[in-house]
């Protein structure tokens, strides 16, 4: 009974060590790399979204701002700017997958990365519930709705009828950095195969994410919350805002 005794104990110690091995495992400190695209006028975006970003992203991670831009953003120790010439529209925000492909070496050293607009605000804490392999957003004008898809059968982002239940936005999406990079190399062969056809998908790369994101559902699903439309009344708590602006004016 004694050896009995002791042997549950000592298996009761070896468990309790695993499990807060497990927990400090879970805890410890990572790399996230967060990806904005900022050209022509989306430059003026930065600061605010940067500093929103230092007070709510990721507080108890190691938070790195890779901005790609030709514009003029601050300068500081955490912010790593890439020249990255404008494009036009659709390009600009269309080969960002692109972009971010050809500059990955930049984040070699990130655990996770996640992709942005540049014209988003952070407003509330966003921590490490949003760390996973493959993370999309639910877009905040298609909840409960069949989503705004592709519907060109020539098109490599064709969203069949009967495929996809949830309709994910472009704004904000990630992961770790292998599935992140992955998936844009994905994306930007299926654009590039469409372009030399002659095909332009209906919301350009947020439509080849979505494709992506019905063959290769993302582990970890955010709500609108992480896209929150600025003046829409939401049942939502408001953490990541898209900003009200003039898309015209912007874009030119």
């Amino acid at each position: 009974m004694i050896q009995r005794f002791f042997l549950f104990l000592l298996t009761l110690c070896v468990s309790s060590s695993l499990l807060v091995a497990g927990q400090k495992a879970n805890t410890k400190q990572k790399k996230i790399g967060l990806c904005v695209t900022a050209t022509g006028r989306y430059d003026q975006f930065i600061p605010d979204l940067v500093n929103s970003a230092r007070a709510y992203f990721c507080k108890k991670h190691k938070v790195t701002f890779f901005v790609f831009t030709d514009g003029t953003i601050p300068n500081a120790p955490d912010i790593v700017r890439i020249q990255q010439q404008r494009l036009g529209w659709p390009n600009d925000t269309m080969m960002r997958f692109e972009i971010y492909c050809k500059n990955q070496q930049a984040l070699a050293d990130m655990d996770y990365v996640f992709a942005l607009d540049a014209d988003m605000r952070f407003v509330d804490k966003v921590g490490s519930e949003i760390l996973a392999d493959l993370v999309g957003t639910q877009h905040p004008g298609f909840v409960n709705k069949r989503g705004s898809y592709e519907t060109n059968p020539r098109s490599l982002a064709c969203v069949k009828p009967n495929e996809g239940s949830i309709y994910f936005a472009g704004g904000f999406w990630g992961g770790s950095r292998a599935l992140f990079f992955k998936t844009c190399a994905e994306a930007n062969r299926r654009i590039h195969i469409d372009l030399t056809n002659g095909i332009l998908p209906v919301w350009h790369d947020e439509s080849h994410l979505n494709r992506y994101f019905i063959d290769h559902p993302p582990t970890k699903i955010l709500s609108p919350s992480y896209c929150y439309p600025e003046s829409v009344k939401l049942p939502y708590k408001k953490k990541l805002i898209a900003l009200d602006k003039d898309h015209g004016k912007l874009r030119k």
